[in-house]
């Protein structure tokens, strides 16, 4: 399958309202806007893991979805000190069980888990961590997808871009980066 297969697949699924190639200039300026983000919203240093695996794929879509897209079933973002150690991370909900009752955790909101044990005298980072997207693969010719969801500016820069509303957060924009085979 080209391209347009992947597209007119992913446009059938019912959580995605748009899909669009992301090509040339504009995803050169997508990538300069997201890798300009360094900074977590608590004011943390960010690095975006995410974003350096989309750079790896040689082909990228953006997306915009309805919040019933591939929930997580993993880490999206993770606390880790310079050492490599996780000391907080996000808690998919389909895990928020394996969590809930451990008397380890500070809680910093509803799915936000902090290890005040295993921190140190290390500084942290925020790390946003990419996902293996469920929704294309192989059988439509996509090789090792992964999904970003962009910062909120490169967000705004993705709606304007393709005449999606600023004003319904009810959708959310996502890249979706894979080889074709």
């Amino acid at each position: 399958m080209g391209l347009e297969e992947v597209l007119a697949k992913l446009s059938t699924e019912k959580a995605i309202v748009a899909a669009f190639h992301l090509e040339g200039e504009f995803y050169e300026e997508v990538v300069e806007e997201e890798g300009s983000v360094t900074e977590g919203s608590m004011g943390m240093p960010l690095v975006n893991r995410a974003l350096e695996e989309v750079l790896k794929r040689s082909t990228a879509v953006c997306i915009f979805v309805r919040s019933s897209f591939e929930a997580p079933t993993d880490h999206v973002m993770v606390m880790e000190d310079t050492c490599g150690n996780i000391v907080g991370h996000d808690v998919p909900a389909c895990k928020m069980a394996e969590f809930k009752d451990d008397p380890s955790i500070i809680w910093l909101c509803d799915d936000f888990a902090i290890y005040p044990d295993r921190t140190e005298m290390h500084d942290i980072v925020m790390v946003m961590l990419p996902q293996r997207a469920k929704a294309i693969g192989e059988e439509e010719g996509a090789k090792d997808a992964v999904i970003l969801y962009p910062a909120t500016t490169t967000d705004i820069m993705l709606r304007m871009h393709f005449g999606i509303p600023l004003d319904d957060p009810k959708l959310a924009s996502a890249i979706i980066a894979f080889d074709k085979l």
